[in-house]
């Protein structure tokens, strides 16, 4: 794991060392920096694999090609294998990539699994290519100055530092991070800052930015019987856990207690003795310590927990808007960052449960929901008579089941149901359109998500639509600046590509029910995880913000940034328009409150029209 950065045209090696020095927490271990006609490449390297041949920038055996890579490709020992006309001079996975190019030149991508952001330079092209990733676990942001120059970097800091840019905030950016806690993954919160998307390639030649898709989501199969896609999910979920063990250095696993990360070190264990695992407790609101010592003990892991109280909140929430470049209010970023510091101190590789959500329908409160309403349009007694009886039952049982009660009928008021735009009207939105025209921003144009996969009006396109959304969005960046911050490396063997192709192609029956989800999980292997952990409900790692913002703290800190009108917040939003929700101390004033944090950090930025 590492931070690349560079720039082709008239940058200098003093532009692109200020660019990997300000990203140096990625990669602490070595640096280097190479000049290919008007090329230059930098490189911050984190070591894992190969750790005294693998330094970076790396030259082809030609000479006439040099890469900078951040990422790990798994089972590169294999690819390695297949290539023969390539003289390999290292026992690296980035030398593997170098080879693969000769072999397939921009095609490259097709036969590169594991998590990647990569730049290669072919000096006899003149010509830049660059990949990311299938799923978005590893960042790539670009720029083109105003002569032309292309400026690249794993983290918007690294391209800010080459004095090349300045940045242009985006409203676009602004009303996507208001109404989701994260600004849209094909986006940033500048306009003239880009992020290369997931599963594209771009190349860079002549002055020209040419940006493709590589990796489309696999059609469902709608034959396969639950018992043949038992067997596949174990085999191919075994060997990515395998995999994903190999490096240089000591790998341990996250282990929270829920079914992901269970499953994670259960197989890891069988490949991996005494494997340490890693436990977090979060005061009394975010502790599934119990859980994640049942595993542990059953599988004799060399466990740690860790226990926080409430830590100094102020400091940690300006320290969040360094780490992260843009806004980002989920909330669970400050618990990952702790559990990240706390593991950096022993390890530099660790496992976790990521993407195990999104690919077997994990999330129960939204998924689960969806299945019931897909259900519901399809009795034509429903609206008539179970809707009114569940509306009564969910008045008297408590209000928090109301608004799903609610969102059921206007979604059956449609002449005709559509789960994307159920989900784009109803999922996880914080600051809805009069909100937001409250706020003053009712000229700001809203992303429209366009996503790559043909909608079949079930669960699975909510599923699809996370995996294109909010899981590069929120999820990936969360987990990649947490421990990146800390110089550790996560993995997801979820997110290894033959296995979540595999999970993407499941029909949504195999993963839930009306009664529970990750069904498929389950069966295959519901021998190595104890009942208690197969049979509980998903705790998410998610902060208790209500709590914390009526801590003496953050009271403080919500009067001088949101109680002054004079707050440079309030260059974005109206200050009379916004005090209703800098006062109710939910999730909407945490959403301002970071808000204003990260304007504070990040002043002297124009603002743009969209």
């Amino acid at each position: 794991m590492c931070g690349i950065a560079g720039i082709v045209g008239k940058g200098t090696i003093a532009q692109v060392r200020n660019m990997t020095d300000s990203i140096s927490h990625r990669g602490p271990d070595g640096e280097g920096i190479v000049q290919s006609g008007p090329c230059t490449l930098g490189h911050r390297r984190l070591s894992i694999v190969d750790l005294s041949t693998g330094d970076q920038p790396m030259y082809a055996a030609d000479r006439k090609k040099v890469i900078v890579f951040n990422g790990e490709i798994y089972g590169y020992k294999k690819i390695r294998d297949s290539i023969s006309h390539y003289k390999f001079a290292t026992t690296s996975d980035t030398e593997v990539i170098l080879a693969l190019y000769e072999e397939y030149g921009e095609n490259l991508f097709l036969h590169l699994p594991g998590m990647f952001a990569l730049a290669l330079w072919d000096e006899t092209k003149q010509e830049l290519i660059c990949g990311r990733d299938r799923f978005g676990e590893k960042p790539f942001y670009y720029a083109i100055t105003a002569s032309g120059d292309f400026v690249f970097a794993s983290e918007i800091k690294a391209i800010l530092a080459s004095g090349m840019i300045e940045p242009v905030l985006s409203k676009q950016g602004l009303v996507h991070y208001l109404q989701h806690l994260y600004v849209h993954p094909h986006q940033t919160i500048y306009e003239n800052i880009f992020t290369l998307p997931p599963a594209h390639y771009l190349q860079f030649s002549n002055g020209k930015c040419t940006v493709k898709r590589y990796w489309h989501m696999p059609a469902i199969n709608y034959t396969i019987t639950l018992d043949e896609a038992t067997e596949i999910f174990r085999e191919l979920f075994e060997r990515s856990v395998q995999k994903q063990l190999v490096a240089d250095v000591p790998v341990g696993a996250f282990l929270s207690g829920g079914i992901d990360s269970s499953l994670v070190v259960a197989v890891a264990s069988k490949f991996k003795r005494k494997i340490k695992t890693i436990s977090f407790g979060f005061g009394k609101e975010i502790n599934e310590l119990p859980f994640a010592k049942i595993v542990a003990d059953q599988y004799h892991t060399d466990h740690v927990e860790i226990h926080q109280q409430i830590p100094d909140l102020a400091s940690l929430l300006i320290r969040m808007q360094e780490i992260y470049d843009e806004p980002f209010a989920d909330s669970s970023n400050i618990p990952t960052y702790l559990i990240s510091q706390a593991a950096s101190q022993q390890l530099k590789v660790v496992l976790t449960g990521d993407g195990g959500d999104e690919l077997l329908g994990g999330y129960s409160f939204w998924y689960r929901h969806l299945y019931n309403i897909e259900k519901a349009v399809s009795f034509t007694g429903y609206k008539k008579i179970l809707l009114p009886i569940a509306s009564r039952i969910a008045s008297k049982v408590g209000d928090q089941y109301l608004p799903f009660v609610k969102q059921q009928q206007r979604i059956l008021d449609q002449k005709e149901y559509n789960t994307v735009n159920a989900i784009h009207a109803e999922q996880n939105i914080y600051f809805n359109q009069a909100q937001l025209r409250q706020l003053g921003l009712s000229k700001a144009t809203k992303i429209k998500s366009k996503y790559s996969f043909e909608e079949e009006n079930t669960v699975s396109d909510a599923m699809k639509m996370d995996i294109e959304n909010y899981m590069p969005g929120d999820i990936l960046v969360k987990t990649d600046r947490a421990s990146m911050a800390n110089s550790l490396e996560l993995r997801a063997p979820f997110l290894d590509k033959n296995l979540a192709e595999f999970c993407i192609s499941l029909p949504h029956s195999l993963k839930l029910n009306h009664k529970e989800e990750k069904i498929i999980a389950k069966q295959a292997f519901r021998k190595l995880l104890p009942s208690t952990i197969i049979k509980r409900r998903k705790q998410g790692f998610g902060a208790p913000v209500v709590n914390w913002l009526n801590t003496p703290l953050l009271q403080e800190m919500k009067s001088d940034y949101l109680g002054n009108a004079n707050s440079k917040i309030f260059n974005l939003i109206d200050f009379k328009g916004s005090r209703e929700y800098c006062q109710q101390n939910d999730y909407n004033t945490w959403i301002l409150l970071n808000l204003a944090l990260w304007i504070e950090k990040h002043s002297g930025q124009h603002v743009g029209k969209n």
